[in-house]
């Protein structure tokens, strides 16, 4: 590489916060977070979770405080202000994500969506401003993939449509997004906003939804924990797209993991 890192961008859930915060985990982020004090970088969490919700994770495990936070599966970016704790819209990328549904947003959506039988939206908590997420009857899957298809037929645009299963309560999950979003937009929204190169801004992750930020062409960490399937996929693509020399597979995982990706990249 040609630049020294100036960013850390990292997925939260799964790499920088375990599932179990046990003494051993807790003592691999105060490493990450000494390494990150001794050396700043600007730092920008990437993450399913909303804004709020990212924050109290941060702070429950005395994480770093990021610059900005990619919150809602890379719909929303919010800034830290300059003075004081507080985080703001990135009005730039929310436009970004209003022309990505033709203008519509999330009550465009859901109304648009209206009433089907095996369908039912998450709570309010769960929503976002371009992101819409329902529950789904598993024994009804089918019709309800069918009915939801055929209404956002009338958008100029109509949303991409995200089947997921929550391995937790064991329930079938739609997400509705702007077609074409996912982490490495974002990053690229970052890069551009910042003026960093692309060997500038170091991505991190553990799971499938990290797979483009993996690919895209900045160097990427993956953590140690991650799936070996995933780490097969991500092996083969990025030979594939001529990255390969990118893409860092830790021996470490979680918060450890990442600071042994920074370190190889030279970037702590």
């Amino acid at each position: 590489m040609t630049s020294t890192p100036r960013m850390l961008a990292s997925d939260l859930d799964g790499t920088l916060i375990p599932p179990t915060a046990d003494p051993e985990r807790l003592e691999e982020i105060r490493s990450f977070q000494e390494a990150l004090a001794a050396r700043p970088l600007d730092l920008a969490y990437v993450t399913g979770r909303d804004h709020a919700l990212a924050l109290r994770g941060v702070e429950r495990l005395g994480l770093p405080m990021p610059g900005v936070l990619v919150c809602n599966v890379g719909t929303s970016i919010y800034v830290r202000r300059p003075h004081g704790p507080d985080y703001v819209l990135d009005e730039d990328y929310r436009r970004r994500m209003r022309a990505a549904l033709g203008g519509a947003d999330r009550d465009d959506l859901v109304a648009g969506v209206g009433t089907i039988a095996g369908l039912e939206l998450q709570e309010a908590r769960k929503q976002a401003e371009f992101k819409v997420s329902y529950y789904v009857d598993e024994e009804r899957i089918e019709e309800v993939r069918e009915a939801v298809a055929r209404r956002l037929e009338a958008f100029p645009i109509p949303p991409k449509l995200v089947w997921s299963h929550d391995p937790h309560s064991g329930r079938m999950l739609l997400d509705l997004l702007p077609r074409g979003v996912a982490k490495h937009v974002a990053l690229e929204h970052l890069r551009e906003q910042g003026g960093y190169a692309m060997e500038e801004i170091v991505y991190a992750g553990d799971s499938g939804n990290d797979f483009d930020a993996f690919l895209s062409g900045h160097p990427a960490i993956v953590v140690a924990n991650a799936p070996d399937a995933l780490k097969r996929e991500v092996r083969e693509g990025a030979r594939a797209a001529d990255v390969l020399d990118r893409v860092y597979f830790a021996e470490s995982p979680f918060a450890a993991g990442v600071l042994e990706g920074c370190r190889h990249f030279g970037a702590l």
